[in-house]
């Protein structure tokens, strides 16, 4: 009896070492994190603004984490390619995608059969911030005030234009939003990037376009283009006169987001590792200095805040889709 009695204990804490193993396993493994380097999906062409963005912060994120960072362009299908390849990495803190409101809020909302289940198959890791957007007309157009613009919209025969970089793409989901609470009869006209559509704009093709306000400020300054109003929780510091949408009773009060996510399972104590050295990098002068050119809105949140930002986001923009009744048939 002895002797079954000294064997059990034995089992029972070889049992209990290798149960406090597993936990001491995970934590050597948070610990010796990154030992390589670690790759940014970026689902979007190579010299966008997003893209100069990460690339801008990578050098400083590299010395934090102690590893080279690497930016990996997958661009197509308003993010998703990217955004999928990053899906189905292995989720152990080395494969992280630079996300966005149009790739991860609103294509699994438009797309008819979407690649992947932006809720379950994604962690939030870390924000960025914002890029407020601008409703431009045309120097020479008669709407002084987003007022008139809404007055002449409403009186005019036939639907006024405007302009998007794409399909399904948030600004395009912004001006149904706009078309549906201030009962403004508006026709889309979709570009391929911002490029064209300011050319368009420019040359007076289309009645107005919503872009990025950085995008929007050069053409300001030239004189070209007036902007009527723009998306943010707040009057921005260089554009202290120009109405916010929601002033209007547009429920925007913020551009696109912008952020870093991580295939779904990546251990939490890598999670919070990142988010700490993305944090500190985005306060880096120089990183913040580039985010100010850009005329970003900077975000900070915890892992655990993103998160519940990042899932009310895709339900927020999940409904004006719906709405909207707008879809892609990809």
């Amino acid at each position: 009896m002895k002797n079954e009695m000294n064997r059990r204990a034995a089992l029972f804490g070889l049992g209990g070492l290798a149960a406090a193993a597993t936990p001491l396993a995970a934590l050597a493994q948070a610990q010796a994190y990154p030992s390589r380097p670690v790759k940014i999906i970026m689902p979007w062409a190579a010299g966008g603004g997003g893209d100069a963005l990460v690339r801008a912060m990578a050098p400083s994120l590299a010395q934090r984490l102690g590893q080279p960072v690497i930016v990996d362009n997958k661009p197509g299908a308003i993010g998703t390619i990217g955004s999928l390849a990053a899906a189905r990495s292995a989720p152990d803190g080395y494969t992280l995608v630079y996300g966005t409101a149009d790739s991860h809020s609103i294509a699994p909302h438009i797309l008819k059969t979407p690649p992947y289940d932006a809720k379950k198959e994604f962690v939030a890791v870390a924000p960025i911030g914002f890029t407020p957007l601008a409703l431009v007309v045309h120097a020479s157009n008669s709407a002084r005030s987003f007022a008139q613009f809404l007055q002449t919209a409403k009186e005019a025969k036939e639907p006024l234009t405007f302009g998007s970089w794409g399909l399904g793409s948030s600004g395009q989901i912004i001006m149904e939003a706009l078309k549906q609470k201030s009962k403004v009869n508006l026709l889309h006209i979709p570009y391929n990037s911002t490029a064209p559509l300011m050319q368009a704009q420019l040359a007076n093709q289309v009645d107005c376009s919503i872009v990025p306000v950085l995008v929007a400020d050069q053409h300001v300054k030239a004189g070209t283009v007036r902007i009527l109003a723009i998306t943010a929780r707040e009057r921005l510091p260089g554009f202290p006169d120009t109405p916010l949408l929601k002033e209007f009773g547009v429920e925007i009060d913020m551009g696109p987001w912008l952020g870093f996510l991580a295939p779904s399972g990546t251990p939490t104590d890598i999670v919070n590792k990142l988010n700490a050295a993305i944090t500190a990098t985005i306060a880096e002068p120089q990183v913040a200095e580039v985010m100010k050119k850009m005329t970003m809105v900077i975000e900070q949140m915890s892992p655990a805040a993103y998160q519940r930002f990042y899932n009310s986001e895709y339900d927020r923009w999940g409904s004006y889709i719906r709405t909207a009744k707008v879809t892609l048939d990809q």
